[in-house]
């Protein structure tokens, strides 16, 4: 099951299969997820932290270097004790925090409770919105960043 988070993107922001949670399907879009754990969603706010690593990354100008992070979240990075990734398993009563960058489509920064897994693996989840960032595109002969 793939969801938009935002409504007037092409595309979905966040998919869940098998169990685990991923983000960045089509082209060079690519997303970043963390778990935060069992944190209240009302809790967690731009000025948490915690939101800091996502709400100040850039996303990159150039295909290439979209790629290059795809690939890199993709094997996850650790950043102050915390692991990003392109893919979570989830976790009944943890909350995420998930960057979603579509290009041409659109860039938010999201948290993201899972309230209950029901017994044919769908997942009820809380969310809110905390950043919307302008829609990027993509210089096909940019250099890597």
């Amino acid at each position: 099951m793939r969801i938009s988070i935002a409504p007037a993107a092409d595309g979905s922001d966040i998919e869940l299969a098998g169990n685990q949670f991923s983000v960045g399907f089509a082209g060079a879009d690519y997303g970043i997820l963390t778990n935060l754990g069992d944190v209240p969603l009302e809790d967690i706010t731009l000025q948490d932290p915690r939101t800091s690593v996502l709400a100040q990354y850039e996303a990159r100008r150039s295909e290439a270097g979209a790629r290059s992070e795809s690939r890199r979240f993709g094997q996850g990075v650790t950043v102050n004790g915390a692991l990003y990734r392109s893919s979570l398993p989830l976790q009944v009563n943890a909350t995420y925090l998930l960057r979603s960058i579509i290009y041409r489509g659109s860039d938010v920064l999201v948290a993201f409770r899972v309230v209950r897994q029901d017994t044919d693996g769908s997942a009820i989840i809380l969310w809110k919105r905390l950043k919307k960032y302008s829609i990027s595109t993509l210089q096909k002969n940019a250099l890597n960043r």
